[in-house]
């Protein structure tokens, strides 16, 4: 990586400096840490931008169409200036965005830029989806190779090449439990007394004894996949860390045949006997927020990160209280989140200059991620924080914001629900977190997409209902990883294990 990383840098010093001398311009450039000041890209407008272009966005969350070109207009009145680039911006629900956005690639639709909203990385650049970037980035992604970390850059590479950009927002994961605050009070429960997974089941009780319609835990729209442990997934695809926390032990196993994920089934299991989860949790097709919110549920398991009590607040409309059972830590799945060039982009230099663009630039920032002001928020310039319009909240908006998915969330402007500081403790939170002993392993899944897909479809089959407690361990699990194994699992986590092998002798 160290040298793929250096011979981009050389490729950009060389363009940067036939740029400089044909523009007889100063050797000074901007290299601080973004600011809530809107900066100019590294380049900027260079000859090659005479003809105007327009650069198409594809991306998650709901939003009315006229919101969508408000936004798209206000987002062009940036780039069009420095660029001679206009924005399109396309937005597909959060349940047809991956289907969408194939039947894009499928019909060679032309547009440049996305998330990787429910994409693998690996597998987009294998089959040909996403462009690699190493030279788009050293020609018009100055800004991003100076600010993005070696260590986030090798997550994003696969083959020796860098496929991805990863987003800037909370880099680590920990895990816990939200909770109807209301309801914790109402039995006289000191949540801070709860430590772990183990605290739980007495509490469960409690609330069953005094709130017999509530469900003490729910799933959100039939998933419970959550789960309080250090495992490492390695990028996914089955082979896992068990505990990504303990150096001495590097060997990739099937998460299924684990014995932390037989205790954990076994542990809900024990739970759905007792009633303490919803009984249609595995078919359940409402979301967990607002299950709790309408009294039907008490609790549900969540990542944790700066602001998610807020965050949870707003799914469920009421005041939430969020407990941690495990500390924070840091693998390559921290930067999962990640935004592509499409092959079927037409002019990918102009795709890289508004990529860069949306990761500096904080006006733009907000224009794409919170919307137009005084329609979608107001901002108040004393607290430095954003609310609601009057009449306007998250239900109702007319474009929402879905930060976390955005490239740079960390230069917007934050909402008053989750505090002015909600982007210092952000940072914060990731320096606190332990790394995993394979942080920065890139998974490339090329050489068994055939078993990745036969397993998939076991997956589909059982994990749902063995999670959310429908099913018993003891006679199903079984039967689930010997279908796991016909399917060929073994062979991906002998090819993980592999190419890990190689990775941690590398990066010695």
């Amino acid at each position: 990586m160290k040298a793929l990383k250096k011979s981009v840098s050389m490729l950009l010093t060389a363009v940067l400096t036939v740029v400089l001398l044909a523009a007889c311009s100063n050797n000074s450039s901007n290299e601080s840490a973004p600011s809530k000041e809107p900066q100019s890209s590294a380049t900027g407008q260079s000859a090659t931008n005479a003809d105007e272009y327009t650069v198409k966005i594809v991306f998650v969350g709901p939003a009315t169409s006229e919101a969508i070109k408000e936004v798209a207009a206000a987002a062009s009145a940036i780039t069009k200036e420095k660029f001679n680039t206009n924005i399109e911006l396309v937005r597909l629900d959060y349940g047809s965005f991956q289907q969408g956005v194939n039947l894009m690639f499928s019909g060679n639709e032309q547009f440049d830029l996305m998330p990787n909203f429910a994409f693998n990385t690996a597998t987009a650049a294998n089959s040909g989806q996403i462009l690699d970037l190493d030279d788009l980035l050293a020609k018009k992604g100055k800004d991003l190779l100076e600010q993005i970390s070696d260590e986030d850059w090798r997550a994003m590479t696969v083959g020796g090449k860098i496929y991805a950009v990863p987003n800037n927002k909370e880099k680590a994961q920990g895990y816990g439990i939200a909770m109807a605050t209301e309801m914790l009070e109402g039995i006289g429960y000191d949540a801070s007394t709860i430590k772990s997974q183990d605290d739980l089941e007495e509490l469960f009780k409690a609330i069953k004894a005094k709130y017999p319609t509530v469900h003490p835990l729910v799933s959100d729209n039939g998933l419970m996949g959550q789960m309080p442990v250090t495992k490492d997934d390695l990028g996914y695809d089955f082979g896992v860390l068990e505990n990504g926390l303990d150096a001495s032990n590097t060997t990739v196993v099937n998460w299924f045949a684990s014995e932390t994920y037989k205790k954990q089934v076994e542990l809900r299991y024990k739970w759905a006997k007792q009633g303490l989860i919803m009984p249609d949790a595995s078919t359940n097709t409402e979301s967990a927020g607002s299950l709790i919110g309408a009294g039907k549920g008490f609790s549900a398991f969540t990542n944790t990160k700066p602001g998610i009590e807020a965050e949870w607040q707003r799914k469920a409309g009421k005041p939430m209280t969020v407990v941690e059972l495990v500390k924070p830590f840091s693998t390559t799945s921290g930067v999962s989140n990640q935004w592509y060039i499409s092959y079927t982009s037409k002019k990918p230099e102009r795709a890289m200059e508004v990529l860069n663009e949306m990761y500096i630039n904080p006006e733009l920032a907000d224009i794409l991620v919170n919307g137009i002001e005084g329609k979608h928020y107001v901002k108040d310039t004393t607290a430095g924080v954003l609310s609601y319009p009057e009449g306007v909240d998250a239900s109702n908006t007319s474009y929402s914001s879905v930060a976390w998915a955005w490239l740079n969330e960390l230069i917007t402007t934050p909402w008053e629900a989750d505090g002015a500081s909600i982007w210092k403790d952000t940072i914060a939170f990731n320096e606190s977190a332990s790394p995993s002993v394979a942080k920065g392993f890139m998974w490339n899944n090329s050489n068994v997409l055939n078993e990745i897909t036969a397993s998939n479809n076991v997956i589909a089959k059982f994990a749902n209902a063995i999670e959310s407690g429908m099913l018993d361990p003891a006679t199903t699990l079984p039967k689930f990883v010997q279908e796991l194994n016909d399917a060929g699992v073994q062979k991906i986590v002998d090819e993980k294990q592999l190419q890990l092998n190689k990775w941690l002798e590398e990066n010695k």
